[in-house]
């Protein structure tokens, strides 16, 4: 299980969420104070530039910064990894986010919780014991080619059509179309798990203000100050995500 958050904002929001991601991945309240100590890394972007940095180190240890500029506006995702059980640990290369190149565009994703990478392998044609199951996920996204947020609907009910569904499925994607003589950028993110298993630690948040969007994990929203210690809204600005809805950042 993991900490995330993805953006469209201007660089104080996404300084303000990288902060509140490195206290959430050092102490998650949520979760019994667990630390997320398995790695990180970014993507960030805008049709001039993009900056991409994944790390084997805990981001509470590390010492990367990010240099954008006060004007500008950004899409971003931010992971923060804690393994779950029998998954990979081999250093940078495990860490999210992840990068897919399909045939018309590049798709940039990560992903908080577990699904059956067995399953979902025999789908892409891989060998499961080499990927994580996240990255096995995100394979599958050259199988769509719709606007993002519907393509994290369909993948959402595809992983449940192949039963490959068996945990948390909270994922964040940002896609760039590719055209003849510019490209697109949009983002978008889901947050789905089984009833059974709803708790504060699974859920995600919205924000919506003057500086831009965002959507995140729970931990980092109440670092952020969306959430109080009892996962309820602070913020007159922001929602928890609804179970299975795409929303577009």
């Amino acid at each position: 299980m993991c900490r995330l958050f993805i953006s469209n904002s201007n660089k104080n929001m996404i300084e303000g969420l990288y902060k509140s991601l490195i206290n959430a991945s050092k102490k998650d309240i949520f979760y019994n104070g667990i630390k997320h100590n398995t790695g990180w890394g970014y993507y960030i972007t805008n049709p001039e530039t993009s900056l991409y940095y994944k790390s084997s180190k805990p981001i509470f240890d590390d010492k990367a910064s990010i240099n954008l500029i006060d004007e500008s506006k950004y899409y971003a995702i931010f992971h923060s990894r804690l393994a779950a059980k029998d998954q990979p640990i081999r250093g940078f290369i495990d860490s999210h986010p992840y990068l897919v190149h399909t045939q018309n565009s590049l798709i940039v994703l990560a992903h908080n919780g577990v699904v059956d990478k067995y399953k979902i392998s025999k789908e892409v044609n891989v060998n499961p014991k080499l990927y994580t199951d996240s990255e096995v996920l995100g394979l599958l996204f050259s199988k769509f080619d719709k606007d993002i947020d519907m393509i994290l609907y369909q993948i959402n009910k595809y992983i449940k059509d192949i039963g490959a569904f068996i945990g948390t499925f909270n994922v964040i994607a940002i896609k760039i179309d590719r055209f003849d003589e510019s490209i697109r950028i949009s983002s978008a993110c889901i947050s789905d798990y089984p009833e059974e298993n709803e708790n504060n630690y699974k859920k995600m948040v919205l924000i919506k203000n003057e500086n831009g969007s965002a959507a995140m994990s729970s931990t980092v929203a109440y670092y952020y100050g969306l959430l109080d210690d009892s996962g309820k809204i602070i913020s007159k600005d922001s929602i928890i995500c609804k179970k299975g809805v795409p929303y577009l950042i």
